[in-house]
């Protein structure tokens, strides 16, 4: 069935107020948490910038309340509000007529830059540097640390128990987070934006209900990288192996980094590619889906080093299905 011509959903208050009530419980989840900026993102499509907005705020204020009251801790509200950041930067995407790819990475750099600039405020003005100040979080929750290692001890993880014994060593671990964090961070706020503007591009019944927006999931599917980047991630993968050799520490984990923020971007364009193959195959339903998350959690780097080399190959030409004559 053609969705472009399927009837318009009853857009009702309950429906809004459901949208806006499961983003708040996707937050609340662990692994289910990165999808909860598509609800949101959908009812501002759905029912316009002043409802779509007012259910955006409704939200803030119910992990607001159950952040403080019922958890005593804002970690929550600070997530959601995050959520509610990406939720709007896709529906003006989408609304702007904005073409996805560029909205996207336009928004998830400014995102990205910001945060770091806050930071480095905070951190001026407290007169502090990035290891100090997390040594002092952490030591800031000795208490709680201390209740989850006895908790721990006595579940018999021994992973766990590793883990938690490094909290031992703030300053160890605080180096820890400094070299790793920067592109964790870069990588998850692209993997939540990407995965959500694909959910609400796949929504196409509900998008042409009420606007014409020119894009579809395509256009994520058939991104590319700019092949002046191979450059760049030479240099990274460089640095990562020889940086220790030549200058020092700082220089491979400056090039891990970069290896690693490059390669989300690869990881998208081998998606596609990995995307089209299943297509080409015939595969769908229930073993497509299954196929999808074994091998993006298994070998989610093959998939990123396939859209390293597609570069130079063009895999979806092999991905053409011929007539073959009698």
């Amino acid at each position: 069935m053609n969705t472009d011509v399927m009837p318009s959903p009853q857009l009702s208050t309950s429906r809004l107020l459901l949208l806006g009530a499961s983003s708040v419980i996707l937050c609340m989840s662990f692994i289910m948490a990165v999808f909860a900026p598509f609800p949101l993102a959908l009812a501002v499509v759905m029912y316009g910038r002043v409802k779509g907005y007012l259910t955006l705020a409704a939200g803030l204020a119910l992990s607001f309340g159950v952040a403080g009251f019922i958890y005593g801790d804002l970690t929550l509200f600070g997530f959601y509000t995050c959520v509610a950041l990406f939720a709007a930067a896709i529906a003006e995407v989408v609304l702007r007529g904005i073409a996805p790819v560029k909205g996207l990475v336009a928004f998830g750099m400014a995102f990205i830059l910001t945060l770091a600039g806050l930071f480095a405020v905070v951190l001026s003005s407290m007169e502090t540097t990035p290891t100090a100040f997390i040594v002092q979080q952490i030591e800031k929750s000795a208490d709680k640390i201390a209740e989850q290692k006895k908790a721990v001890e006595l579940s018999g993880d021994k992973d766990a128990i590793q883990v938690l014994q490094l909290l031992d060593r703030p300053d160890l671990l605080a180096a820890e987070m400094i070299e790793s964090f920067p592109s964790y961070f870069f990588m998850g706020v692209f993997l939540m934006l990407w995965f959500n503007m694909s959910l609400v591009l796949k929504s196409r019944r509900l998008l042409f209900s009420g606007n014409d927006y020119p894009f579809s999931e395509r256009e994520l599917l058939t991104f590319r990288v700019p092949f002046a980047f191979v450059a760049l991630l030479a240099l990274g993968l460089a640095a990562a192996v020889w940086g220790t050799q030549l200058v020092g520490p700082s220089l491979e984990v400056i090039g891990l980094t970069v290896v690693k923020c490059l390669g989300i971007f690869y990881f998208f364009q081998g998606f596609g590619v990995f995307s089209d193959l299943l297509n080409f195959a015939g595969i769908v339903g229930f073993f497509r889906t299954l196929i999808v998350v074994v091998t993006i959690f298994v070998g989610g780097y093959l998939i990123a080093v396939a859209g390293l080399f597609d570069n130079w190959f063009d895999f979806r030409k092999y991905f053409v299905k011929r007539n073959i004559e009698d």
